[in-house]
């Protein structure tokens, strides 16, 4: 009886495996959170292999509104996958990204004069970080990664997502 229900399970996590080759295209979502700014956003993600183990992603995070500022960035990371079994995998990571945040000041009347306005600022970053995938059939992945975005004020950002083979 042991060897039956050991030989199903290995049947069962044989069928899920899942190995990705050269060529592979991934379209997916983030759920991203920047610590430094405190907000939580959201984005589409593209992934390519180039290489069986060199993977390139270009992503978009919205961030949403909080205390009258609206952030957004885009991406471009290379990950090197390093197969821990075939169905999880980990990777460091590295890419350069651009941030825009907008700050919206409210209406304020002051001596019979109405003030509003709003001011916006844009940056270049360098992501660095890493991160974990695992294959939950061979077309979808859930991954999850933790990078730090250097620039004037760097921040650490985690996001989780999930990708499927195209």
């Amino acid at each position: 009886m042991k060897k039956l229900i050991l030989s199903l399970c290995v049947a069962l996590f044989s069928l899920s495996a899942s190995a990705q080759s050269a060529g592979d295209l991934y379209v997916g979502t983030n759920l991203s959170y920047g610590f430094d700014m405190e907000m939580l956003g959201i984005g589409p993600k593209l992934q390519y292999n180039f290489t069986d183990a060199i993977r390139g992603e270009a992503a978009f995070n919205y961030y949403f509104e909080k205390d009258n500022v609206t952030c957004w960035d885009i991406q471009a990371n290379a990950h090197y996958l390093f197969g821990l079994t075939d169905k999880i995998k980990v990777y460091p990571l590295a890419g350069i990204g651009y941030m825009k945040a907008k700050v919206d000041v409210p209406d304020v009347e002051y001596g019979g004069v109405k003030v509003s306005g709003s001011a916006s600022d844009g940056d270049v970053f360098f992501n660095l970080g890493g991160g974990a995938q695992c294959n939950i059939t061979e077309t979808i992945f859930l991954n999850c990664d933790l990078k730090y975005q250097f620039k004037d004020d760097g921040q650490l950002c985690f996001s989780v997502g999930i990708g499927f083979k195209l």
